[in-house]
Formats: structure tokens, sequence, C-alpha cells
């Protein structure tokens, strides 16, 4: 074999033994960070049971609250509505009889008005200058 070839040969067995080495490197790297990520994942996975668990617990507890609530809302609403229908009722019996007094009231109001201003104006005309002397024409 020529020097040229087996030198060639030499370089190219260099190159392969380099990419080797560079291969077996990166998976000596790639097999670490696959573990640091794997102890992350187990991190999650732990937390994440964590949180599932105390969602449920908290779903629990919800269920235990609702059914009272529903009850109580329920009770709310009929209390309401009897409410409303006996303040209908009152309103109903007391409206004509408030409207009649109201009416009455004003009616009083403005007779007494108009008395009082008759009564003003007699009184005007009774009173002179003349001390009572009819004849001051």
């Amino acid at each position: 074999m020529t020097p040229l070839v087996q030198a060639c040969i030499v370089v190219v067995t260099l190159a392969f033994v380099a990419l080797v080495a560079t291969t077996i490197r990166a998976l000596v790297n790639l097999g670490r960070e696959a573990a640091r990520l794997t102890s992350a994942a187990q991190l999650s996975m732990v937390q994440v049971e964590r949180i599932v668990l105390e969602t449920q617990q908290l779903l629990a507890s919800v269920r235990e609250i609702v059914p009272p609530a529903q009850r109580v809302a329920t009770r709310f609403q009929h209390l309401g509505d009897r409410v409303a229908d006996l303040s209908t009722a009152v309103l109903d019996e007391i409206e004509a009889p408030l409207f009649s007094a109201v009416a009455v009231a004003r009616g009083v109001k403005i007779g007494t008005a108009r008395l009082f201003d008759l009564l003003a104006s007699r009184v005007a005309l009774y009173r002179t200058t003349h001390n009572g002397d009819h004849d001051h024409e």
C-alpha cells in the first residue's frame, strides 16, 4: 500500500474514533439529563398527586355543603313568596280606606282654608278706619 492510502486510512480511523468518543460523551450527557428529567418528573408527579388529593377533598366538602344550601335557598324562596303574598293582601285591604282617608283629609284642608278665607274677608269688611261709625260715605 502506498503511504498516501495508509495516511488516509489512519485519518479515517481517527475521525471514526473521534466520532465514537463524541457519541459516547453525548450519550453519557443524555443519560444524566434523562436522570434529572426523571427526578423532576417524579417531584412533579408527587405535587400533582397532592393537588389531586386536595381537589378531591374540596369536591367532597362542596358535595356535603350543596344540599343544605339548596334547602336553605328553597326555604328562602318560599318565605319570599309568602311575604309577597302577605304584603299584597295587606295592601289590597288598606289601599281603599287609605285613599278615602287621604281624600277626606284633603277635603277638610281645602274646606278649612276656604272657611278661614271667608272669615278673614268678613273681618276685613267690618274693620274700618271710622271706629265703628257706619256713616263713612
